[in-house]
């Protein structure tokens, strides 16, 4: 029996509402593990394609603009499309892009396959945290969205062992089809198991105004700025995009350590991103989004710090890098619950769209300018901004004031 989904669950989620989470955070961890196998092709299309460099940075480019110019497109879609659906469709050309990645002769093929993955992985952020939204009541939220975002992490993390192992027994083609056949099976399980009454949303997304009033709504009003912009600040530190890349370039380039012993402080940096948003969920749903966020915030920021002192001291760093892994990757998580609470019923799936679309376009911004500040400032100045874009976000979400629109305590 499939999960029937309503749109508004009082103080315990609907039955089978665990079931759905399950699927979501296992396609979550599908998409985290392409974008975490990629990297590792690039180095193959370099030798068999003859590219340079700045062929790949255009290829990263084309390909993340496609995906994040989607998101903003399923505040509109979810009106007329079930969420589920969109999922679980999602997945299905996801799977099919990877696999035709595989079959690719030049690079113009790949592109497209790879862009056409990028636009099924695309509902996955908005349309899947609307959804657990919906199906999760207020208590139950934070904790949610934070085992979505930890079974994406989960995907990252099996990718260096399990894809490099592929990737030297059969090529990069046949590893891209492997890897895209998960996600045709969760696309169709998704399709067959979780529905909802998409009616009945349909309904009370038109009874909720239009889609330009909505639009203009989340732009309007302050608490839902103040966490958008939030958001945009801390992308300057954010786990995946900008602290990971620019740490272990930092570790491997001017503290010299070998790839072995970097490796092991970026696989502990990572376990973190799979504890820390269930421990921060489950925070933010007992003790308020707000006030776990304005914690974790300045953890992240000590954690930076932290990092920046503790210079080549291995006796410093290997304990140092769990704990700042659970806070740097913990944030975001609970920024978009605390904004789940805040944009209520069908605005929410608006909130969504607006929220990822921005934070695609922000990231690739951030990683720009952090990059131009470790070529003329160095890396102390650059983990110093990525802190300071913590402290920023904590400001920006304490002017977050008030009970949440209809469901009371997310302040």
């Amino acid at each position: 029996m499939g999960t029937d989904i309503g749109t508004d669950p009082s103080t315990h989620p609907p039955s089978g509402s665990g079931r759905a989470l399950a699927l979501l955070a296992t396609s979550h961890a599908i998409v985290h593990a392409q974008s975490a196998l990629l990297p590792l092709v690039y180095p193959y299309l370099i030798v068999q394609f003859a590219l340079s460099p700045a062929d790949i940075g255009l290829f990263i480019a084309v390909t993340t603009a496609v995906g994040g110019a989607m998101q903003i497109s399923y505040g509109a879609l979810t009106r007329y499309v079930a969420r589920p659906v969109l999922l679980g469709t999602g997945q299905l050309i996801f799977g099919v892009g990877l696999m035709l990645g595989g079959l690719s002769r030049n690079l113009w093929q790949l592109l497209g396959a790879v862009s056409a993955a990028r636009i099924g992985s695309s509902p996955q952020h908005p349309v899947g945290n609307a959804l657990l939204s919906d199906l999760y009541p207020l208590e139950r939220r934070g904790f949610a969205i934070s085992a979505h975002i930890s079974g994406g992490n989960v995907g990252t993390i099996a990718v260096p062992f399990i894809g490099l192992a592929l990737l030297h027994s059969i090529g990069w083609q046949a590893t891209l089809v492997v890897f895209g056949a998960p996600a045709l099976v969760i696309g169709l399980v998704i399709l067959l198991s979780v529905h909802e009454d998409h009616r009945a949303y349909a309904r009370t997304a038109r009874a909720s105004g239009s889609l330009r009033s909505q639009f203009r709504e989340v732009l309007g009003r302050s608490d839902l700025r103040a966490i958008l912009g939030a958001s945009m600040v801390a992308a300057g530190g954010r786990g995946l995009d900008i602290v990971a890349p620019f740490m272990l370039l930092y570790l491997r380039g001017p503290l010299g350590f070998s790839e072995t012993t970097t490796a092991l402080l970026y696989a502990l940096l990572l376990v973190g991103a799979v504890v820390g948003p269930l421990l921060a969920g489950w925070l933010s749903d007992r003790y308020g989004r707000r006030r776990t966020l304005i914690v974790y915030y300045g953890l992240c920021a000590a954690g930076v710090l932290a990092f920046l002192a503790s210079g080549s001291n291995l006796a410093l760093l290997v304990p140092l890098m769990l704990p700042f892994g659970t806070a740097v990757f913990s944030e975001s998580p609970v920024l978009q619950a605390f904004l789940a609470d805040r944009a209520v019923g069908p605005l929410r799936d608006v909130a969504f769209s607006v929220y990822f679309t921005a934070a695609f376009g922000i990231g690739a911004a951030w990683a720009f300018v952090i990059g131009q500040i470790v070529q003329h400032a160095g890396y102390p100045a650059a983990f110093t901004v990525m802190a300071a874009s913590y402290l920023g976000a904590a400001f920006l979400v304490s002017l977050v004031r008030g009970p949440a629109p209809a469901e009371g305590r997310a302040s």
